[in-house]
């Protein structure tokens, strides 16, 4: 009876082995390994979701491994355009996972998240506005459209014609909803104090001279947490990564030839 248990193990070992142990494909007898393939399908989310995507990244990994044979028979490893390039990809595969290690052994906390999240907020204030803007080079064109304005001429077509900001003039200046938050505290300011329906200006910031007009204000309603915290977490990971560069640039002797 035990030997017969001892047989039985033996078979379900042999079975369940190759279960772990196969690969995803050999090719002239190397192996490309499920690891690399599950590898290659978490950093593409988007790739993973569509079908067949395993089989896709599964070909495209044969197609690599072929070339790759090629190239190791045809002697290209060697040649010094090949070995720069392959000691850039080693730079940058150390690198990422230089950044990987710090971020991972320096979490972002929930509650960096809600502090990130409340300044966010807060900086949103208490309304969004509907803004128009013609944006000049100088002061003494500024003056001469908020007097074409005041003339009777239309903003729209002022716009159009004059402002420097093309990406607004192409819609008569409409830069849609803001906040005061979005822009530069000149900008903000002038937003915040102008009567509904009638130009302000000059104002100038460090892109020139604005003709701001507000069209219409409401209360804003911050998207919920919950909306944002993927991102924020991101952008802390990102602004932690930064600072480790930076630190680490700090501590580097560096030299950089002219």
């Amino acid at each position: 009876m035990k030997l017969r248990a001892v047989v039985l193990a033996g078979i379900v070992g042999a079975f369940s082995l190759p279960v772990f142990a196969t690969p995803a494909a050999t090719v002239n007898g190397h192996a490309i390994d499920n690891s690399q393939v599950q590898e290659i399908m978490g950093m593409s989310p988007d790739l993973a979701k569509e079908p067949n995507a395993r089989e896709q990244v599964v070909q495209n990994l044969i197609n690599m491994e072929v070339l790759s044979q090629y190239a190791d028979q045809h002697g290209l490893a060697q040649s010094p355009d090949v070995q720069e390039r392959l000691s850039l990809a080693k730079r940058q595969i150390l690198a990422d996972a230089a950044i990987e290690s710090y971020v991972k052994a320096h979490p972002v906390s929930q509650t960096d998240v809600q502090n990130a999240y409340n300044k966010f907020v807060a900086a949103m204030g208490k309304k969004e506005y509907e803004v128009r803007h013609i944006l000049v080079k100088t002061k003494p064109e500024a003056d001469k459209i908020l007097a074409d304005l005041k003339a009777g001429q239309k903003f729209s077509k002022l716009a159009e014609k004059y402002s420097i900001d093309k990406g607004s003039a192409a819609h008569g200046g409409e830069l849609g909803w803001i906040v005061p938050g979005m822009v530069v505290p000149p900008f903000a300011e002038a937003v915040e104090t102008a009567p509904i329906d009638k130009p302000v200006g000059p104002v100038q910031t460090q892109f020139g001279y604005h003709i701001i007009e507000v069209q219409a204000t409401r209360p804003v309603t911050p998207p919920a947490l919950s909306s944002m915290q993927a991102r924020i977490k991101a952008q802390l990971q990102q602004q932690e990564a930064a600072k480790f560069v930076s630190d680490l640039r700090s501590k580097a002797s560096i030299n950089i030839t002219k």
